[in-house]
């Protein structure tokens, strides 16, 4: 309910402001997301060709019978189930059996993945809008190692007679990696186990407009994993890397539910392989993850409309073009202190780290007290740490290339009326600055023409052809 009137609230607000003329973007703080690459836990410095082996599989599975009858033959039979259950149990092949294969090639396709972390997120007012994940960092990627195929690894196996395994422990491992001529070679285990379970639940429904209460079984699941790897150093032997990981699943299916039944097993204890072989990834993998870049106001009215269009731009990606707006605005007013940050922030976004620090530095030397541009300094420092630790996985950041001409920057500051009325109207444009004068064309409303000067009742403006004629200022209003 609360969430409801919230959402109602907020609606009541976007029908206001959109009635008074307000754009909806300036209800929200001038900010962009977008995704940054990110170091793992632990660096493996020096290697770049890793192989995973197959892990080593222990499980269970309990999987109780669906009880019928009455209570007393329930009982017998349940204890006829176990004691036979009991028995299959210790004569039945573990179940799961490739489990462990299979999180090592789920962690194998994961190293693989040259976006990792990359994902869509939505955006906009109530979701309306869509802006797809994305990072402006050149050079970055997280496929950062060269991965041994499973069938060079099988050969190994088997020329070591460790085939019919598949499986190596750690003090094989080395020996191994040494034949397929790997770096590092990442070994394991994996525990799974997974349970059924039968209950009854009371229900309520109607009945001849009576309310009833009535029983259904259900079959609960819950599937849980647990999973460690080493990671060895081949040519020294030693354990440079290990991790744990876990994961739970719950499912639940009752009678008269929509739908099949529950999934099999195995299916279930591979979404927990799938969750654990992220987890573990990420210990050694850079990731991309995403980050929102809050901008600073410029408050300064001489630079509104240029602040504006940086806005607009920097909401549709165009970083090139906001570029040349702040860079404009400091062109005027070299000790705009929002400006040097904006532009600071830019850099930083692209991955530009010292040209970064050098705008963030002078903000924070004009407003000392200003501690948002402290952090930033702060931030892109421990940036910087980060990816000397990325150098040594072999990822190598371009530096990004603004393009600031002195005529974009020019053409950024010039002031510019917008004609007024909408697109269906016409308003005159004369060869002078008089009513009576010759009518050069008639020009939409709505849109902004460059103002070359002022004579009383009329701006003087450029056409798009490059004519200019003049406009009356009943017609139109400047741009601030």
């Amino acid at each position: 309910m609360i969430a409801m009137k919230s959402c109602l609230i907020m609606v009541m607000f976007f029908s206001i402001f959109m009635f008074l003329g307000i754009p909806a973007h300036n209800l929200q703080a001038q900010d962009l997301k977008c995704f940054i690459l990110t170091p793992p836990d632990q660096v493996l410095e020096g290697i770049q060709k890793i192989a995973i082996a197959d892990f080593v599989v222990t499980s269970t599975y309990d999987e109780q019978a669906k009880p019928g009858g009455s209570k007393n033959i329930d009982k017998i039979l349940n204890t006829i189930e176990k004691v036979s259950s009991d028995k299959a149990r210790k004569d039945a092949p573990q179940p799961f059996p490739d489990a462990g294969k299979k999180l090592a090639d789920l962690m194998i396709s994961k190293l693989m993945e040259e976006d990792r972390g990359v994902r869509d997120v939505g955006s906009g007012f109530l979701g309306l809008k869509r802006k797809e994940g994305r990072f402006f960092q050149q050079g970055a990627r997280t496929n950062v190692f060269v991965v041994v195929e499973r069938e060079r690894l099988d050969q190994v196996l088997k020329e070591m007679e460790l085939g019919q395994t598949g499986l190596i422990d750690e003090s094989q491992a080395s020996e191994v990696g040494k034949l397929l001529g790997v770096d590092a070679i990442i070994t394991g285990q994996v525990n799974a186990a997974c349970k059924d379970s039968w209950s009854k639940e009371t229900r309520t429904r109607k009945k001849n407009k009576v309310e009833e209460k009535y029983e259904v079984w259900c079959n609960s699941r819950t599937a849980t994993a647990s999973a460690t790897i080493r990671i060895v150093n081949v040519e020294t032997g030693q354990l440079i890397g290990t991790r744990e990981a876990s994961n739970k699943q719950n499912l639940k299916k009752c009678e008269g539910d929509y739908g099949s039944d529950l999934p099999p097993a195995d299916q279930t204890v591979e979404l927990c392989l799938q969750s654990m072989a992220e987890d573990l990834v990420n210990y050694f993998m850079p990731k991309f993850k995403q980050q929102k870049f809050e901008f600073a106001k410029v408050e300064t009215r001489e630079f509104k409309r240029q602040a504006d269009l940086a806005k607009k731009n920097i909401e549709v990606y165009d970083l090139n073009s906001a570029f040349v707006q702040f860079s404009a605005m400091l062109d005027q007013d070299p000790y705009n202190h929002a400006a040097l940050y904006n532009l600071g922030m830019l850099h930083e976004v692209v991955g530009n780290y010292k040209q970064a620090v050098e705008k963030y530095n002078m903000a924070a030397q004009l407003v000392s007290k200003e501690d948002k541009y402290r952090k930033a300094v702060q931030r892109v420092a421990k940036q910087e740490r980060f990816w000397e630790q990325l150098r040594a996985l072999g990822i190598e950041l371009n530096e990004y290339s603004f393009s600031a001409t002195e005529e974009e920057k020019a053409a950024a500051v010039i002031p510019r009326i917008q004609i007024a009325g909408s697109g269906s109207d016409r308003v005159e444009v004369y060869e002078a600055p008089a009513d009576d004068s010759k009518v050069m064309l008639k020009v939409p409303g709505g849109i902004e023409l460059e103002t070359v000067a002022e004579e009383e009742d009329y701006y003087k403006v450029k056409l798009l052809d490059g004519r200019q004629g003049y406009v009356s200022k009943e017609q139109a209003k400047q741009l601030k």
